[in-house]
């Protein structure tokens, strides 16, 4: 008998998915899954939104964009700090059918449903500008 971990099974798995009102499949293509790290597991999907999903998503983006600030250890409110200095913005869940089907992508890849996804986070980082290193310490 023959056994499969959900990772080995998501490259045996497609699904249709409506992209821009039309039907069309999305198979996952192995050859273009780069494992970057086991422990904790990471691993980087070329390609896997369209160019015409990115331009969507950047569009929706572009006129929200605001500085990216940080969680303040003491209180847990978000301030301006200078170890984050891009700009982002959350798109909402299911803000339209293009958001949607990029939402089914990540639950089919992830094999997580849907609806524990979040928002998606859309972060801009302009020449020079960073997220410095950061550990957060719990005691």
């Amino acid at each position: 008998m023959i056994r499969f971990s959900p990772l080995s099974l998501v490259f045996l798995f497609s699904i249709s998915s409506i992209f821009y009102g039309s039907s069309s499949s999305w198979t996952i293509n192995p050859s273009k899954v780069k494992q970057i790290s086991w422990k904790p597991r990471a691993f980087v999907y070329e390609g896997f939104l369209t160019d015409e999903e990115c331009d969507h998503l950047i569009s929706l983006a572009k006129s929200e964009l605001k500085r990216s600030a940080v969680a303040d250890n003491v209180s847990g409110k978000s301030k301006l700090s200078e170890v984050r200095t891009s700009s982002g913005m959350f798109i909402s869940k299911g803000k339209d059918p293009i958001v949607a089907s990029v939402e089914d992508k990540i639950a089919t890849w992830t094999f997580l449903p849907k609806e524990n996804g979040e928002d998606i986070q859309v972060l801009r980082y302009e020449h020079g500008q960073k997220y410095d290193p950061h550990l957060r310490l719990l005691c």
